[in-house]
């Protein structure tokens, strides 16, 4: 049943290197932000597994404006 609503998966989903792209920061430097939870001010992330780490579209966008109004 596809109500038209949903969207494929690599929509919904960023990898670690899409979003340290949109960003403009190293790899390096993004994962350090992902070390930090998401309650504690890091970016929302998702675990597929112990090496698959996806980072929610919409989430992602709402937190990295917060983080660049600082």
């Amino acid at each position: 049943m596809n109500n038209g609503a949903s969207r494929p998966l690599a929509d919904t989903f960023l990898t670690p290197k899409e979003a340290a792209t949109f960003m403009r920061v190293s790899m390096e430097t993004f994962y350090k932000y992902l070390r930090k939870p998401a309650s504690k001010g890091g970016p929302p992330q998702r675990r597929f597994g112990r090496n698959c780490i996806r980072i929610p579209r919409e989430q992602f966008f709402k937190w990295a404006n917060i983080e660049t109004r600082d």
